[in-house]
């Protein structure tokens, strides 16, 4: 990779560069010059006041002495009028040409732009990509590099050639315009644009160096206030006030002394600039004033004002594109180092990589797998191994005993592949593991270590993850691995709450709705339809909230959710035509109060408050000041507050369920009025605010709500003892009954997968997943590429014995004729379990003698 951000910049697209340098100069510098030519010319009519005619175009290069002129182009001979017509319809088609180029050469820079980011993007993934196992931080860093660099590029991968380009084409235009016009105003022109170039320069310097001070002030400034609110409590104590405002100004006048003199320096560069914006015009109208030194020599030839204003503008564009130029050079000049420090990691990631004909061995399907005097370090948990010595003929189902600590998992990790020995090496059927290539040996040679990495998509797709898209396991095979991993239940219970999109999939909506039939007989059948409240429209249902019942359906986006119910206008402008407001609010200030009674001696974060209460933690202080300052529903204070209040009321009533919270302020007459106003509310609702509600309907699927909710069509009752599991499992059957298990396993698997949660200790939250599942992923993973080997550093469910055992056979019975190493947890023992093939004993980080451990097994 090359060190230099321009060169990396061609090297990534060398044709479109060339093609937009080509266009930009050989297209847009023409063009430049005939409008040059043409604002020549259109100024030199406003100076003749005759009515002959006048050049146009007329290209000629005066040459000293009195030696004729030297005609480039002999133009046109117009009248004024002609040539005032010719000069603004030549401008117009020149500013639609270049405005076009403009277009193309833009296109072409950031098409090549995308090409080196992209170019950057894959040498560091596939460094890091093919970094070893113990590089994690080297790769890393190179990720934070490559990062740095993208963020701080500013354009220099699109026009960081054709700038410096252009800068060249636009100095020659400059000096061909002042040859042109006059060859006296070339040396003016010339000496101009290298003290533009010198002052902007020198300007850019300092002002780069300003910037960095401002950024590290900044960050002093940001540290220091910070760690004052960290004191505050301190200086309210002791009242150090006046010590702290003392200290902080000592701080701030050190700090601030650097920057002072970055910006006195900037000051002193921007004088000459300025000097030099006064004096250059002059001293080219000086050079064009001059016409000769006396002496007998006849005087130099009148420059034309319209030639001077042209060679002036060519100047202006010149020392623009020097400027720009001169931008991207120091942008160049920051970036360089961290393109430095790329090549610098990735050739330190390369170079612990073995030599790349070594990567070409196959990998054999059985031989022996062989340690000899191996030593090993895992960084990730800390354990290490020492002197290892063993020989295992695979195919073969083998052992690992060990503690936690004593270095069974890192002795699973190197027979893997996937911890380098520090010391010996690992061969399998006489082939250093590390002569393999990575990838095929991952596939080959499986591992499951513990929690799995997640990844953004769905359930299938993590569990697919970096599986041969041509040996992707059919459904069957693929639930079948799912029962083997214990991941079976997590998946159905997802199907169940995933929905169903009956538009695209009708025939399972229609399947679904016949179900939904089949569920209501088999309850009637087993004498547990009291289990499930139906949705009737005629009826109130006890186990929905009071705003559900209003609702009568699914909300579809937020604009119903149950968050922003109680704020929305036509909800409420249905209770205020029912006369549902005061009784709604009079309802939820009764249930601030009883919550706020029951929870007195309880903290904010017991659990039983969040499990119970229908206001969260962070708003008990406003519900308590709410019922101190308000008795009855009556009497609310002005405006917003008011609003507020009564809103904050409402939104606790709607969320109220007598079955649940069973506070006794619903009555069967309250009940019948919230129907009238369910009925209002579906039949009044704007044609707007239709597709935010999907209502509830006998006969037809409802896209928005669960699968589980569909089949049902109501809501399990809430306080029958053992009601949802006697429920689940009768829907279980009759799913299976009408054959749409395979279905329910399906929307399981297509479930989207929060990867957030992983590993980070946060709360597991809609479509996350628990930390037993992430181990029951990561063996899925390496079960569902059928590998020679696979190696499993962790079980499932170690914590219980029996089911324990039962997972461990019929993971064996998955791996019969197939290699297996498998390290048992702490509380199994060998002696209830079937033979292996062998056991290895690892204790204190080395390999003891199995007979150790059990009599029965055959030592290693």
């Amino acid at each position: 990779m090359e060190r230099d951000p321009i060169l990396f910049a061609w090297r990534a697209a060398p044709g479109r560069h060339a093609a937009a340098i080509g266009l930009a100069l050989g297209v847009g510098g023409p063009l430049c010059a005939l409008a040059l030519l043409c604002l020549r010319d259109l100024i030199g009519v406003l100076t003749r006041d005759d009515g002959g005619a006048l050049p146009f175009l007329r290209v000629v290069l005066p040459l000293p002495g009195d030696r004729p002129d030297f005609v480039l182009a002999a133009g046109w001979s117009l009248d004024p009028l002609q040539l005032e017509l010719a000069g603004f319809v030549g401008l117009a088609l020149i500013a639609l040409a270049l405005a076009g180029l403009a277009w193309g050469v833009g296109y072409l820079c950031f098409s090549a732009q995308s090409r080196a980011a992209a170019r950057l993007r894959e040498v560091a993934s596939s460094a890091i990509l093919g970094a070893p196992v113990g590089a994690r931080d080297e790769a890393r860093s190179l990720a934070h590099l490559v990062g740095d660099a993208l963020s701080r590029i500013d354009g220099l991968l699109a026009v960081g050639l054709l700038v410096p380009a252009m800068t060249l084409g636009s100095i020659l235009l400059a000096l061909l315009m002042a040859a042109l016009a006059a060859p006296r105003l070339v040396p003016a022109v010339a000496v101009g644009l290298l003290g533009v170039g010198l002052a902007h320069a020198l300007i850019l310097g300092r002002s780069r160096v300003r910037t960095n001070l401002r950024r590290t002030e900044s960050a002093a400034a940001e540290r220091i206030l910070v760690d004052l609110v960290r004191r505050m409590p301190a200086v309210r104590v002791h009242g150090a006030a006046a010590y702290e405002r003392a200290r902080l100004r000592g701080k701030m006048l050190a700090s601030r002394g650097a920057f002072a003199r970055a910006e006195k320096r900037l000051a002193y560069a921007r004088a000459p600039a300025i000097a030099l914006a006064v004096l250059l015009p002059a001293i080219l109208l000086g050079s064009a004033l001059w016409r000769g030194a006396g002496g007998g020599a006849p005087p130099a030839a009148i420059v034309e004002p319209g030639a001077l204003v042209a060679a002036a503008s060519a100047f202006a564009v010149a020392a623009l594109m020097i400027a720009a130029s001169l931008r991207f050079w120091f942008v160049r000049e920051g970036v360089r180092p961290i393109f430095e420090e790329i090549t610098r990691a990735r050739r330190g990631l390369e170079g612990r990589r073995l030599r790349p004909g070594a990567q070409s061995v196959p990998v054999p399907r059985q031989g022996d797998l062989v340690a000899s005097g191996v030593g090993a370090y895992d960084s990730t948990t800390g354990e290490r191994l020492l002197g290892v010595d063993l020989r295992l003929a695979m195919p073969a189902h083998v052992a690992v005993t060990g503690g936690r600590g004593s270095g069974s998992r890192v002795l699973a990790a190197v027979l893997a592949g996937q911890v380098e020995p520090t010391a010996g090496s690992v061969t399998y059927d006489g082939h250093d593991l590390r002569s393999f290539d990575p990838s095929e040996r991952a596939r080959r040679i499986a591992f499951a270590a513990g929690e799995a990495i997640l990844m953004e998509g769905s359930l299938r797709q993590n569990i697919l993850y970096g599986t041969d898209p041509e040996g992707t396991p059919d459904e069957a095979d693929l639930v079948e691995i799912l029962r083997l991993t214990g991941l079976d239940a997590l998946a159905y219970t997802r199907g169940l709450v995933g929905k169903v999109d009956p538009a695209a999939e009708p025939d399972l909506a229609r399947a679904i709705v016949a179900a939904r039939h089949a569920v209501r007989d088999a309850l009637e059948a087993d004498q547990a339809e009291r289990l499930v409240e139906p949705f009737d429209p005629a009826r109130y249902n006890h186990q929905a909230t009071v705003g559900e019942n209003i609702l009568f359906g699914e909300p579809v986006g937020t604009a119903f959710a149950q968050a922003n119910l109680a704020r929305h206008p036509y909800l409420r402008a249905v209770l205020e035509a029912e006369d549902l407001t005061r009784p709604l609010s009079e309802i939820g200030l009764q249930v601030a109060r009883s919550t706020i009674e029951i929870f007195a001696d309880l903290p904010n974060d017991h659990p039983l408050f969040d499990a119970f209460s229908l206001f969260p933690a962070a708003e008990r202080g406003y519900f308590e000041d709410l019922v101190a300052r308000q008795t009855e529903a009556s009497g609310w204070r002005r405006g917003p507050a008011g609003q507020r209040d009564r809103e904050r009321l409402i939104g606790l009533s709607l969320r109220y369920s007598e079955t649940r919270h069973r506070f006794g302020l619903i009555d069967a007459d309250f009940e019948a009025r919230l129907v009238e106003a369910r009925r209002s509310f579906s039949r009044m609702l704007p044609q707007k605010f239709r597709p935010k509600v999907e209502f509830y309907d006998p006969g037809r699927l409802n896209a928005a709500a669960s699968l589980e909710e569909n089949l049902l069509f109501g809501r399990i009752a809430y306080g029958e003892a053992g009601a949802e599991p006697r429920v689940r499992a009768l829907v279980r059957r009759v799913l299976a009954e009408q054959g749409l298990e395979r279905s329910v396993y399906r929307l399981g698997l297509d479930s989207r997968v929060e990867p957030a949660t992983a590993g980070s200790g946060a709360s597991l939250g809609e479509g996350a997943i628990g930390p037993r599942e992430r181990v029951a992923i990561d063996l899925a993973r390496s079960l569902v590429r059928r590998p020679d080997i696979a190696v499993v550093a962790i079980l499932l469910d170690e914590r219980k014995p029996e089911d324990f055992r039962e997972r461990l056979e019929r993971l064996r019975a998955a791996r019969e004729g197939r290699g297996l190493i498998v390290c048992l947890p702490d509380t199994a023992d060998l002696r209830d379990l079937p033979p292996f093939d062998a056991v290895i004993a690892v204790e204190r980080n080395t390999v003891v003698p199995a007979d150790a451990v059990i009599a029965e097994a055959v030592p290693a």
